[in-house]
């Protein structure tokens, strides 16, 4: 891509960023994983492999905390069974499970609103407060830091950049997952490292509506910190959009 052509392109992300082309939005995902070695994991801070399974269907989320002081509220983000859109805001009650009102399909991102932090580990579950973590505020962050997500119906999502990066010298091997609606997970991107690796796509991967995407890591030392970012633009109409 030339010089001029990269230019027009970030003219016209910040375009998309201000709101001022229809039916376009930016999503920024960042993940982060304080603990990686020789065993595959997903960059997300609870660690592991993430649990797609516990949301095979749509569940209700059960938010709690580690510390009796977390009573703020926290903004869930995430997808109804449609696979449309939704957010819903929850009152935390410290040590005692919060449910939701709505059932989530998926959920990529929470954040603990108000003007002082969440002291505790804050955790959405399934099934009750001792269920599956499917999300995670970590202490003093306010935010999850989840390394996946899920086109939302009716939307293509274009992929234009990723890049990870790791606290010791030692090799990072990055695979980036997607997974249609209705299929098995596959691989679309695998990169080797050390340190650090940013990828621009010359030309944005493109994903239908209902694709999740998982990014993996392993590292060639364990307790390595990991963290990943990838953008997309997303681009609704989508059955207008083949």
């Amino acid at each position: 891509m030339s010089q001029y052509a990269r230019e027009l392109f970030k003219d016209s992300l910040l375009s998309i960023s201000q709101g001022q082309v229809a039916g376009h939005s930016v999503v920024s995902k960042f993940g982060y994983n304080p603990d990686v070695g020789g065993t595959k994991e997903t960059v997300w801070s609870a660690g592991g492999l993430y649990p797609w399974s516990a949301l095979a269907t749509a569940q209700t989320l059960y938010l709690i905390s580690t510390d009796a002081g977390d009573t703020g509220v926290v903004q869930v983000q995430g997808l109804d069974e449609n696979y449309a859109l939704q957010t819903e805001e929850v009152t935390m009650t410290g040590l005692t499970a919060a449910s939701t009102t709505n059932t989530f399909l998926r959920v990529f991102r929470m954040i603990y609103l108000g003007s002082t932090d969440n002291v505790g580990t804050i955790t959405a579950r399934v099934t009750s407060g001792v269920g599956t973590v499917v999300a995670q505020i970590d202490a003093a962050y306010n935010q999850t830091l989840m390394g996946v997500y899920t086109v939302p119906a009716g939307h293509w999502a274009y992929i234009t950049s990723v890049s990870v990066s790791g606290t010791k010298d030692q090799a990072i091997e990055f695979e980036g997952w997607h997974r249609p609606v209705g299929q098995n997970f596959r691989i679309a991107h695998k990169a080797e490292a050390s340190v650090s690796y940013r990828y621009d796509f010359t030309l944005p991967l493109r994903f239908p509506e209902k694709t999740d995407f998982d990014t993996r890591v392993i590292a060639g030392a364990s307790n390595t910190k990991i963290s990943v970012n990838f953008d997309m633009v997303l681009v609704e109409d989508y059955a207008d959009n083949p």
